[in-house]
């Protein structure tokens, strides 16, 4: 077998590498070709796919038996470096036989049939690589001498010489004379044609020499054979040879006293059957017994066939639970009874009826399988096998029965009385399966998968993510998630299969995180749960009544202030939609991520219908929170046009001209999703430009913009989104998840905090020329991890710990039933005592995905256009009290002014005004005469400036004393003529 790696060099030339891997990967065996890959195909799952499992087919073409002990089959992508494998069982492939592997299948398709060895790889229709390995765990890439043979179709990059043609859905590519030529060429070997078979080692031996073919002794063995002890039972076994007499047979390996073989014949001629009856006997214990039978024919030739025989035993349940993490039981058929506690969508749970008062053993358990007339209160008797069911993701096993072979209802009428349990509990294991009901009141903490899956997350109080509290990695976090580990159960709804009604929903169409219930009563299950892993779940038999101890409060009023700021997180809102469509109608449309633009690129709605939704959604909130400044994070990086629509969105609403977009910055990013911001120009003005920072480390950068108040205070308002904690393909290092609660990418959200401290907050204090900073934004840190104390230790205070944290839990986001804030609001030394207070609005993060924008995501639409679920986030809001820069001392002076008379010669108008401080104090400077309502038309000369469109002059004393007096000469250009008036105002400061 030659194999070939593509490159992107010229004609003719490889380079060094792809040579060294060509010749690594070239097998290095006595006889190459001795078993091949006879025929592939991928299709199956496929929008009108031929067949319903894709399969490899395997061919001996040689001229004696190959051993497959320890070898593979294996599927890597047309352009991948990963192999994915399926190991092959310990078998003899015969001259001439062929050997069929299944992998991943649908429903649609003709049946392929049985497999000899199944497994999940899951093939491309179209282009890809199989192997034939002699290993059992996938290769890496360069393999060395691992491959037996190698297929590369379509658009593979590597393959034997040439690439084989492309299957389809219909036509799967085919090795020459059913098998036989093996070139080493994959482009002449291979055909595409409709699917010849499956072939599989029961097919008719196909010899590539021409001459005869031995047949081989067929089988007639069941995989396995159930008895229950004290009944006993007996099935028939069964062997024939096409061209030999099979005329023996004997359990070779396994046999037990009570279990023989009885009553064999013999084959009578050449191709007839041999039978034989495999009995086990009333009195063999209860347990597991594997069998090797082996048959053999008049011409030395044998097969074997392994068979599992399994003696049910009559066993309490406590007996089969016991004490220990697994039943001792596992993998034996077992007989039991119990009481019917409940039916769920895949099986019911048995409870003893008395228990064994053991608190270490369960007196219950789940049979997967029907109760067929059975109902609940129903004491029964079953039959089946003992399995230690573990779900993806999960630590533990949990206890069921399975294949059941028989359920013999004893009576009617029976109650099991539920037992008491307290949360937080670690030891939930010691109850499951029973019916039991919780004491103490429980609280909602996620409702993230109610909608999908019918589920909430309860504990006993709020769990608090624990790096929101303490540093990572601290004895104290630790102790928390371990607390926290303890204090969770997660409510189903006991169908298993997505609602077609949501459960749980009180009158207002939301169950919100925060709610309590009291009394939960069920049955304890364990199983996977929405988000991934597996935890202990409640299937309730009582229909539980929740309890709105979390009202729903209207947008927050703040301490006091004369500047309110905001950071919202709008979840990706997009004026451009993912079906390329945009809000004006416009189709064909796309999104912009580094150098393409596309509409998969795109996030947020999906079409117009949903946008309307999400945009009402979103003006509710914001215009409820009503603001003077907003910082805004996930809207769509398009310039300024998204932000420009919501903002002509909330003016709409709340009055024309309310709100204006302060520009974009010269660098917003390369994410399909940048920072922005929105202000109020009767409430704050622009300083100076936005800035940002556009260096590598920052897909997103921060955006800053210095505003002044009407009072003359200013401040810089710094937004942030820092780098995700998930996404981790490609994380390593720093960068990897540690276990320690700070997820993926914590060393770079760090290296965006150190370059935020180092570099862009200097530059923007020194554009602003003032060190009022407030830093907001979603920085994916929570309150106490990394790059939040690294930002802390530089002087930024945490104002949330300072404003929050004394009322509860700080949060504004839950994430696998857990609460923290990832939305912080921090601000320098200089800002934080004029900091009047912060709060969070939760109305988002305590409301159910279920009820967002978003359509066909569930079987009902409980959307409602109000502020609730606007986001995933909930807003942050801040009230800066900003110390005056100027204040009115008129009332500390006598201001004299002298008559206005005309120049002839200049044509102003001159007059003088004297200013004399009549308090007991110094008026400190700077000074400011004011000329208020001046005649239109009318200027004064020489202006040292203008405040809110008012000239005034600057008097040139640093200070007046008490006493003193200061006279400044006031000149006017008068083109019109009239009678010039104006009230005169002293301001002491800075404008």
């Amino acid at each position: 077998m030659k194999m070939h790696v593509a490159t992107h060099t010229p004609a003719g030339r490889l380079t060094v590498l792809a040579v060294l891997l060509a010749g690594l990967a070239a097998p290095a065996f006595a006889t190459p070709g001795d078993v091949v890959i006879s025929q592939v195909y991928g299709g199956a799952g496929s929008g009108g796919a031929l067949w319903n499992r894709d399969f490899i087919e395997l061919f001996n073409r040689s001229g004696g038996p190959v051993s497959l002990k320890g070898w593979s089959v294996q599927y890597q992508a047309a352009a991948g470096t990963t192999w994915q494998a399926t190991a092959l069982p310990d078998v003899n492939l015969q001259p001439g036989q062929y050997f069929l592997v299944t992998g991943q299948g649908a429903a649609a398709g003709s049946d392929v049939g049985q497999a000899d060895q199944t497994g999940g790889l899951s093939l491309s229709a179209t282009t890809g690589k199989v192997a034939l390995a002699n290993v059992a765990k996938a290769m890496t890439t360069p393999e060395g001498e691992a491959v037996v043979d190698l297929v590369g179709f379509g658009t593979a990059n590597r393959y034997e010489t040439a690439v084989a043609p492309a299957p389809s859905i219909v036509n799967s590519i085919q090795r020459a004379q059913l098998g036989c030529v093996d070139t080493d060429n994959n482009a002449v070997d291979f055909t595409a044609a409709p699917v010849a078979g499956p072939r599989r080692s029961t097919s008719p031996l196909n010899s590539c020499n021409s001459g005869p073919v031995v047949q081989q002794i067929v089988l007639n063995c069941p995989a396995s054979v159930q008895a229950e002890q004290g009944k006993g039972a007996v099935v028939a076994l069964g062997a024939s040879d096409g061209d030999s007499i099979v005329n023996s047979a004997v359990i070779e390996s396994g046999a037990v006293p009570g279990i023989n073989l009885t009553s064999f014949v013999p084959a009578g001629a050449s191709g007839a059957s041999a039978s034989a009856n495999l009995s086990v006997a009333a009195s063999v214990a209860a347990g597991n017994y594997p069998l090797r039978v082996t048959f053999a024919n008049n011409d030395g030739q044998s097969a074997s066939c392994n068979i599992a025989v399994s003696v049910a035993g009559q066993l309490t349940i406590p007996q089969i639970q016991g004490s220990g993490p697994t039943s001792a039981y596992n993998n034996t058929v077992q007989t039991t009874r119990g009481v019917i506690t409940a039916k769920v969508g895949s099986g019911f749970f048995l409870q003893d009826a008395n228990g064994d008062g053991d608190p270490a053993t369960s007196d219950a358990i789940f049979v997967f399988g029907s109760a067929g007339a059975a109902n609940v209160g129903d004491l029964v008797r079953i039959t089946g096998t003992v399995t230690e069911y573990k779900p993806s993701g999960a630590t533990r096993s949990y206890t069921e029965f399975k294949d059941l072979t028989a359920v013999t209802k004893l009576g009617s009428g029976h109650s099991i009385a539920p037992t008491n349990v307290e949360m937080p509990n670690a030891d939930l294991a010691r109850f499951e399966g029973m019916l039991v009901r919780f004491t103490t009141p429980l609280t909602v903490n996620g409702n993230a998968y109610l909608g999908d899956r019918g589920e909430l997350t309860l504990s006993y109080g709020r769990r608090e993510i624990p790096t929101n509290r303490y540093p990572a990695g601290s004895p104290e976090a630790k102790a928390l998630a371990a607390e926290n580990a303890a204090n969770m159960i997660v409510l189903d709804d006991g169908i298993f299969v997505a609602p077609t009604t949501i459960p749980y929903l009180a009158a207002d169409g939301t169950v919100r995180a925060g709610d309590t219930v009291l009394d939960l009563t069920g049955v304890l299950d364990f199983g996977a749960i929405g988000g991934g892993g597996a935890a202990f779940k409640l299937q309730p038999t009582v229909t539980p009544v929740f309890s709105r101890t979390n009202e729903r409060l209207p947008a927050p009023v703040v301490a006091a202030g004369n500047v309110r700021v905001a950071s919202a997180n709008v979840l990706n809102f997009f004026t451009t939609f993912t079906n390329g469509a945009d809000a004006w109608g416009r189709t064909g449309q796309g999104c912009t991520i580094g150098g393409t633009t596309r509409a998969s690129n795109c996030r947020g709605a999906d079409n117009m219908a949903e946008f309307v939704r999400q945009r009402d959604k979103i003006v509710e909130s914001l215009s409820a929170i009503n603001a003077d400044v907003v910082g805004l994070m996930e809207i769509q990086n398009n310039g300024d046009i998204a932000a420009s629509y919501l903002m002509d969105q909330l003016n709409a609403k709340m009055g024309a001209g309310t709100y204006a977009v302060v520009p974009k910055p010269a660098a917003t990013g390369t994410d399909a999703i940048r920072v922005a911001m929105i202000y109020k120009p009767a409430a704050v003005s622009l300083v100076g430009a936005s800035l940002s920072d556009g260096d590598a480390v920052n897909n997103r950068p921060p955006m800053a913009q210095t505003f002044k108040a009407a009072s003359g205070g200013k401040f810089s308002l710094v937004v942030n989104h820092l780098k995700s904690k998930g996404s981790c393909g490609g994380a390593s290092g720093g960068d990897s998840d540690r276990g320690d609660g700070q997820g993926c990418w914590n060393a770079t959200r760090v290296e965006q905090a150190a370059r935020l401290r180092d570099y862009f907050l200097p530059q923007v204090t020194a554009a602003a020329n003032d060190p009022d900073v407030l830093i907001v934004g979603d920085m994916n840190a929570y309150g106490h991890e990394d790059p939040i104390r690294l930002l802390n230790a530089a002087g930024y205070g945490n104002e949330i710990e300072r404003f929050v944290r004394p009322q509860g839990i700080p949060y504004s986001y839950v994430f696998g039933g857990e609460s923290g804030y990832l939305d912080h609001a921090l601000a320098s030394t200089a800002l934080s005592a004029q900091v009047a207070g912060v709060t969070e609005w939760h109305n988002n993060a305590d409301e159910p995905d279920a009820i967002d924008y978003n359509l066909n995501d569930t079987a009902e639409d409980p959307y409602v256009k109000n502020a609730y679920r606007a986001s995933d986030h909930d807003p942050v809001v801040v009230s800066l009290n900003l110390a005056p820069t100027f204040s009115d001392v008129t009332a500390q002076t006598k201001i004299a002014r002298s008559g206005i008379a005309l120049n002839r010669i200049t044509g102003k108008y001159s007059g003088t005004v004297t200013i004399t401080n009549t308090g007991a104090a110094a008026l400190k400077g700077p000074l400011h005469l004011v000329l208020q309502g001046l005649p239109a038309g009318v200027t004064l000369d020489g202006k040292s400036g203008e405040q809110d469109g008012t000239p005034y002059l600057t008097l040139p004393n640093a200070s007046l004393a008490a006493g003193a007096s200061v006279t400044v000469t006031t000149t006017f250009t008068n083109p019109s003529k009239v009678s010039i008036g104006y009230t005169a105002k002293l301001f002491s400061g800075t404008f």
